[in-house]
């Protein structure tokens, strides 16, 4: 193995090491962390590997490589924790890593090649997403592959290659879904748009294409079919409703995370940090030398269709332009060590002084909130945390340099790989208790792991890590649409926003309520909540008969949980506080309810609520 190599093959040993460091110090974060570990818990409790389950439900958002990845590293040791659900993003962060290199190898020189995996192992964004149990890592390893194989194929003309290239792209459609295929069909429109042989190129990205869609077909539409079965809905609108969903409607209907066009124009740059700090130069190089061959070609083929058919699209989270990280790696490798090189050395000693404030900054962000009405959150390993940033800012001080600040680079690699060390051994363990709903179902999973036979419910939100850490299934209330009789005149779409209107509106309005102990309600306070609701309710702008059937559709459906809470059989909810008091305000025979406990969990206010057997097993009032 030749020095080149041993650098590379050094630099991905101090990757895993960033990634993995301290993986199991910390729980499972909402939002997509709880929801897919209890995915791949479910197919390893149930020996079904095939059919995705949350909560006992059907789970049809997102295709099974993942959860399958989960599983298969949760089986050494029999049960999924954070270590075995995050170890997938760690390897394929890893593998990003290394096709990187071989591609930057191929496209550039070695030099370039070692420093975009430093680099890219140091963005922010990439370091996060290789930390955590997300598909989106899983989902750049596979393009990235696939990436590389392409352009050894245009180089080699052999056909293997260009299997490994749609095989790649087959494996990311089953870690995300079918929206995949935007990336290899923009790409290799863009990069043969003026080939002489384009028409032969088009011809295997349609016949690639459609190969691909039948194999994610062979999974997709079998699975579509038996949850359809199961939930009595037809098979064809069940598979034709996600696939939309998953694509057009998540793409341009904005169906979830709309955001403007230039909303990636505010995130990269953050995304990027800290080189960030070398963008001007690296947009400078890249505009320089755009016409440089087919290697900038094929990089600009990559990362520019892709990055416009985002920028229009409605629906914009950060980590979709995860796969297109790779190619921004090499390019600012390439035009950092061009920076480094020819820069002018009075630019490279600002930078330093910048990137050094900037640290400092960073540094007094726990001061300043131990100030502020968030104090509580400040621990003090926090001030250890700041004391090292403190100190990572005095040695990129570029105070007597004589070098002419040409190490910079090496310098910002280092401090932030020293600080993301320290971000994971103390920070993210610091912010856990904030974060994690594992120790305010810690109560209900004991009793689960005891074997006692209670019921567990939930009111307006079903959210994944309640059900992780509870080790229970949980009954979801309030989270359908209610029947309206009278409706007749109204579609779906209406009859939702009505529902949601009047849910906020009922929600706002008992917030506004001064309630001095929310787990022992006073008379005078329950008289001030019915008032509130009656008042927003006789204010909607809908007619009696509609708001009748609201009411009367919300008792239908509390009459099965009332009837379980009012039993002798041990019962609790798990409720967020705004709708415990309208619950409360509207529903007299919860009154005997016991508040357990209550707690933030993230940015929720949630109580933990019992009926009397429920109380007895847990004599702990809040």
């Amino acid at each position: 193995m030749n020095k080149e190599w041993m650098r590379i093959g050094a630099a991905l040993a101090l990757a895993a090491v960033l990634f993995s460091i301290n993986l199991g110090g910390y729980d499972l974060w909402p939002p997509d962390e709880p929801r897919y570990a209890l995915v791949a818990r479910e197919m390893m409790d149930s020996g079904d590997y095939l059919h995705p389950r949350v909560n006992n439900q059907p789970y049809t958002e997102k295709p099974p490589l993942l959860f399958w990845c989960i599983a298969a590293c949760s089986s050494l040791t029999g049960e999924v924790t954070p270590v075995s659900a995050r170890i997938p993003s760690v390897l394929s962060g890893l593998v990003v890593l290394l096709f990187t290199a071989l591609l930057a190898r191929e496209l550039f020189n070695a030099r370039i090649a070692f420093w975009s995996v430093l680099i890219l192992m140091t963005m922010q964004r990439f370091w996060w997403n290789s930390r955590f149990g997300q598909i989106d890592m899983l989902l750049a390893a596979c393009l990235a592959a696939g990436l590389y194989g392409y352009w050894r194929y245009e180089k080699s003309g052999r056909w293997g290659w260009l299997v490994w290239f749609y095989t790649a792209a087959v494996a990311g459609l089953y870690a995300k879904g079918p929206g995949v295929l935007v990336f290899p069909t923009l790409f290799v429109l863009a990069w043969t748009w003026r080939a002489p042989n384009r028409t032969r190129a088009w011809a295997h990205l349609v016949i690639g294409c459609s190969l691909c869609v039948v194999v994610y077909a062979l999974w997709a539409v079998p699975v579509h079919i038996a949850f359809a079965r199961e939930v009595q809905e037809a098979a064809g609108d069940a598979l034709a409703s996600n696939m939309f969903r998953q694509t057009l409607g998540r793409f341009f209907l904005g169906v979830s995370h709309a955001n403007w066009p230039w909303y990636y124009l505010t995130t990269l740059p953050v995304d990027w940090l800290p080189w960030t700090l070398f963008l001007p130069w690296v947009a400078l190089w890249v505009w320089r030398h755009r016409h440089d061959g087919p290697s900038m070609r094929f990089l600009l083929s990559w990362t520019v269709p892709a990055f416009l058919f985002f920028c229009i699209a409605i629906g914009k989270r950060n980590v979709y332009l995860l796969p297109l990280f790779p190619a921004f790696a090499i390019f600012f490798a390439a035009g950092v060590l061009d920076f480094m090189d020819n820069g002018n050395v009075t630019w490279r000693k600002r930078l330093g002084w910048i990137y050094a404030l900037l640290l400092f900054g960073i540094g007094q962000v726990p001061v300043m909130i131990s100030f502020t009405e968030y104090k509580a959150l400040v621990t003090p390993t926090m001030y250890v945390f700041a004391v090292a940033i403190f100190v990572c800012g005095l040695v990129v001080m570029p105070i007597r340099n004589k070098t002419g600040n040409s190490f910079l680079h090496l310098q910002v690699f280092g401090s932030f790989f020293l600080l993301a060390l320290f971000c994971a051994t103390l920070i993210f363990p610091a912010m856990n208790i904030h974060k994690s709903a594992r120790y305010f179902c810690r109560p209900v999973a004991e009793l689960a792991e005891k074997g006692v036979d209670f019921d567990l419910y939930s009111v307006g939100f079903a959210r994944e890590e309640y059900v992780f850490y509870s080790r229970r299934f949980l009954k979801e209330l309030y989270t359908e649409s209610i029947h309206l009789e009278h409706a007749h005149d109204m579609d779906a779409s209406e009859i939702v926003k009505l529902q949601k209107d009047l849910s906020r509106a009922i929600a706002k309005a008992v917030e506004k309520v001064d309630i001095e102990n929310i787990a022992a309600i006073r008379p005078d306070e329950l008289e001030t909540l019915q008032r509130a609701v009656n008042e927003v309710v006789g204010k909607e702008d809908y007619p009696p008969e509609i708001i009748q059937d609201f009411k009367k559709g919300l008792e239908q459906e509390s009459e099965g949980f009332f009837a379980v809470f009012g039993s002798s059989k041990p019962a609790f909810l798990y409720v967020q506080e705004y709708d415990w008091r309208w619950i409360y305000a509207v529903h007299p025979d919860i009154h005997g309810a016991v508040v357990l406990d209550q707690s933030n969990v993230g940015s929720r206010r949630v109580l933990l609520i019992a009926n009397p057997a429920g109380a007895k097993l847990l004599p702990s009032p809040a």
